[in-house]
């Protein structure tokens, strides 16, 4: 038996996070989290810094670190979410 057709579509998709170069020297506590409130993924980064979260659920997601302004971004499939979080604008 031979399948044809389409393949699986992955659910999932990668986001980069960078804190901007002009926030305080300190690590911050990035997170991202779907629409529920789970977090999906988390990590510290420096300013200036960049962090990478691959396998994170496709659609909505809020993302945010300690004393940052918090960021909305829509995750796609095979492509990379790219957002920059900062402390002015808020």
């Amino acid at each position: 038996m031979t399948l044809t057709g389409c393949g699986a579509q992955d659910s999932t998709g990668r986001i980069s996070v960078t804190v901007s170069g002009n926030e305080a020297d300190h690590p911050y506590e990035v997170q991202v989290s779907v629409p529920n409130g789970r977090i999906a993924a988390h990590q510290r980064v420096f300013a200036g810094g960049t962090v990478d979260f691959a396998g994170v659920a496709v659609g909505k997601v809020t993302v945010r670190a300690d004393e940052l302004c918090p960021q909305e971004a829509t995750v796609h499939s095979g492509e990379v979410t790219d957002v920059t979080l900062t402390s002015s604008g808020c």
